[in-house]
């Protein structure tokens, strides 16, 4: 059977081994004769001709010819469904291989067959093998079969443009199909592979279209097969036939029967890429399938030498008992069993992982020698900051204070993470930042997300720093040309010491008199470019970039590597505990009761839903603004003053409507997650989250955040739309904590780093660790060795520069293009 199989041993007489190909080069001349219509053979060419490789491998041969087996297995296995034009290459191709075993065709379209007898790699593997695979590798996407210009922008939703990214592209589970069922009681319900002869097939056409057939397995058992509204099955379909089906098996009042089963002719290579094997699935995007994906990989394995390969310095791969690169990829996509697709996986994972680490120590070593501007703080800056705040601040946030302000003496640039939870008080210790760069006569600019938050932070820093003479303004794309020539004409004369602003702060007629430090708030939501051109904008000025997203502080210092890291670990003084409650849609009114006794009190609330309006809705009953609004004004929430806020208003609108709100003109505000990060009404006292179970922890923790910050209690109530156990389990770890940090870890328990890394990676131009369905939580344990062996490494040859390390740099400037040795990229 065509793809990974057990290698065979070598040896055999070249008689027996000519015999073979003597039988199938005369097979492939009767089909070219006969113009390529696959019909040189009772049953069809490419069946036969498979056969007769396949027969070849199941006796002893010389090992050149187990691997021209694979060649022309890789040729024949998708032959029924080429162009005619196609299918003469192919022939040829099959007779030059024939001709010449000891030089087959490169880049063969389809899987090269076994993996090595020993997967775990005990030496590394001549420099040739790598050389070959990376060829491979660096190849775009478009150079497989059937990968043309919309199948190519179609995948570039995946993130695939070359065949490295394409392989990259884990499966995110497996279907098990290797053996059919055993029909039986036990078995109804279940999803089960039947091979079975048609018998008959007829087409019903009423309101819908209905498609139903009957077949007898191997058994003598009689089953009918249900399809609707499929106008393709009825031409695939012949009786007499025998073919594999995958489907539930139900019970009607005619016997067992299969409903809209998926389906391949017997004996097929379609048959045997799609069913009959561990067959992969994968997350897909608009316009692909999952059997277009999966053929795409299919080809995209074959083009993998079919000798072993590894990249890694041989004492890594024996270290951490990696398996050989080559036979993981196959492993990975087309694994012969369980055991097999788990190994393949963790290899990947430690790539990933141990590709991460190396960037990151790369950057940081590149960063530590890039000089700055030294600022020349009086003694007591500090002090004197924190003398006119409104209140006290606390340990971490002094202490973090400390840590800026010997970054920025120092001459050579500052790059650090203020890392806090929801309401540590991360922006006050941005203050002191932008205040040391007035002492020191520079400017400062402050990169904030959104509008509103950008309009918040403007205004909070004005509060924080009008009593030191720290001149603040804000820039957003909303504004009229006037107040913007106004302000940029301020900046350019050093008339604004600190300039507060979306990514308008970004374009070119945005210049700086003396910009000596950029603050970038949320700075995963911003592309690399985006930081970079704020840094473009004066000469080598500090770094300081803010996060609240919460992560484990093991996955941090790995995540931000290259960044020294002041944590905020307490919030401010003063403030209560939020009290979380999880309700279920069965006592969702005692929610809005609580809503109305707060706003009697003189509070405000938040509502938060998933969408915007009922056509964001896939039909599975999804809350959304419009709705919600209509429903609350016209029931539970009647005579209160209820407004709506997403990211599809203007801005101005949106502004207006955040204004309202925070003045207190408005009772309670329905939105999107557009609050989600640091908009601040004190006043506001609770937060009702509908179908809370559609979003992330992290998500959710933020939103809970946005009450709490006065000094009454405050609620949070989490509905829960779609009740399940594992969903139930989940949501109540935001009842048991407030600590953004342990929630983060317990999420990474329950449900892997996935959601965590695809967070942080979307400020990426690439991602970060590859597909983050290789990840599992167990992977992470392994961070620390990784990051000493990796560190270990670098001491010897920081730039990856020796010979020995050429396939390891490779592979690095592989997975992050613009990422030479050295890390300039970022």
């Amino acid at each position: 059977m065509p793809g990974i199989s057990d290698p065979v041993s070598s040896g055999g007489s070249p008689a027996e081994s000519d015999t073979w190909k003597d039988l199938l080069r005369d097979l492939v001349r009767l089909e070219l004769k006969r113009g390529c219509q696959d019909d040189a053979a009772v049953g069809g060419f490419a069946q036969l001709a498979l056969a007769t490789v396949e027969g070849s491998c199941t006796r002893t041969q010389p090992a050149v010819d187990h691997g021209v087996s694979n060649e022309l297995r890789s040729l024949l296995v998708d032959y029924q469904f080429l162009p005619k034009h196609t299918r003469a290459d192919r022939c040829s191709a099959l007779l030059a291989l024939l001709d010449d075993s000891k030089s087959p065709p490169a880049g063969s379209p389809l899987p090269a067959g076994a993996p090595p007898a020993r997967a775990t790699l005990v030496s590394k593997p001549p420099a040739d093998n790598m050389k070959a695979l990376l060829q491979v590798l660096e190849e775009p996407v478009s150079t497989l079969w059937g990968v043309g210009p919309r199948v190519q922008e179609i995948m570039g939703k995946l993130g695939v443009s070359s065949i490295a990214d394409l392989l990259q592209h884990a499966p995110k589970g497996y279907l098990d199909l290797r053996y059919p069922a055993e029909l039986s009681r036990e078995s109804l319900g279940q999803m089960v592979l039947i091979k079975a002869r048609l018998l008959t097939v007829t087409e019903i056409r009423r309101k819908v279209l209905l498609v139903k057939a009957s077949v007898r397995d191997p058994g003598g058992r009689v089953l009918h097969l249900v399809w609707f509204n499929n106008r393709f099955v009825r031409n695939r379909l012949q009786a007499g036939h025998d073919y594999d089906f995958y489907g539930r098996l139900e019970n009607s009042f005619e016997g067992a029967q299969l409903m809209q089963p998926a389906f391949e002719e017997s004996g097929t290579p379609a048959a045997q890429l799609h069913m009959n094997r561990i067959v992969p699935l994968y997350h897909l995007t608009s316009g692909i399938t999952q059997k277009g994906l999966r053929a795409h990989l299919w080809r995209a394995v074959g083009r993998i030498p079919s000798s072993t390969a590894e990249y890694l310095p041989r004492d890594v791969a024996s270290h951490f008992q990696l398996p050989d690169l080559a036979w993981s990829y196959r492993s990975l996509h087309f694994p012969s069993d369980e055991r097999e697709a788990e190994k393949a996986r963790s290899r990947f994972a430690f790539d990933s992982l141990f590709l991460f680490e190396l960037r990151v120590l790369m950057r940081r070593h590149a960063e530590q020698d890039v000089p700055g501007s030294p600022f020349d703080l009086p003694t007591g800056t500090v002090e004197r900051y924190v003398g006119v705040l409104p209140f006290v601040s606390t340990a971490s946030q002094a202490a973090a204070m400390r840590d800026i302000e010997g970054d920025v003496r120092r001459p050579r640039q500052m790059h650090r993470l203020l890392h806090g939870d929801v309401g540590s008080g991360k922006t006050a210790v941005a203050g002191y930042a932008a205040y040391a760069a007035k002492v020191a006569g520079y400017q400062s600019a402050v990169l904030s997300p959104t509008e509103i938050l950008a309009e918040q932070t403007g205004r909070v820093l004005q509060e924080l720093l009008a009593p030191l003479g720290v001149r603040v303004a804000t820039l957003t794309g909303g504004m009229t040309k006037s107040q913007r020539r106004s302000i940029l004409g301020a900046v350019a004369t050093g008339g604004v010491d600190c300039l507060v602003g979306t990514h308008a702060i970004l374009e070119e007629g945005v210049v700086f008199e003396r910009l000596g430090l950029s603050v970038v708030d949320e700075q995963h939501r911003f592309g690399v470019a985006q930081r970079v051109a704020l840094g473009t904008k004066g000469k080598e000025p500090h770094s300081l970039v803010m996060s609240a997203t919460p992560i484990p502080r093991t996955l941090a210092l790995t995540i931000y590597g290259d960044l020294d890291i002041s944590e905020l670990v307490e919030k401010p003084p003063g403030r209560f505990p939020i009290q979380t409650h999880l309700l279920t849609a069965t006592t969702r009114d005692s929610a809005y009761a609580m809503v109305r006794e707060q706003v009697a009190q003189g509070r405000q609330a938040f509502i938060v839903v998933p969408a915007i309006d009922p056509a964001s809705d896939e039909g599975d009953g999804t809350a959304s603004v419009e709705e919600t609004m209509r429903e609350l004004t016209e029931g539970s929430l009647k005579g209160l003053r209820v407004a709506s806020l997403h990211g599809r208003m203007k801005s101005s609108d949106k502004q207006s409507t955040m204004d309202a709100f925070r003045f207190g003109n408005l009772d309670a505000l329905v939105a999107t997650t557009v609050v989600e990060v640091g908009v601040d009404v004190p006043n506001a006292s609770v937060m009702v989250i509908e179908d809370a179970e559609k979003f992330g922890l992290a998500t959710l923790h933020q939103l809970r955040g946005r009450v709490g910050r006065g000094s009454s209690v405050s609620h949070c109530i989490l509905i829960q739309g779609n009740v399940t156990a594992e969903g139930t389990e989940r949501l109540q770890v935001l009842v048991d904590s407030d600590d953004g940090f342990q929630i983060a870890e317990e999420d990474l328990k329950l449900r892997g780093p996935g959601d965590i890394l695809g967070t942080v990676q979307h400020g990426y131009d690439v991602p970060l660790f590859g597909s983050t369905a290789l990840l599992s939580y167990r992977d992470l344990s392994a961070l620390p060795d990784i990051r000493k062996i990796a560190s270990e490494l670098l001491e010897h040859d920081p730039s990856l520069g020796a010979p020995e390390h050429a396939d390891l740099a490779c592979m690095l400037s592989l997975r992050y293009p613009a990422s030479k040795p050295g890390m300039e990229d970022n």
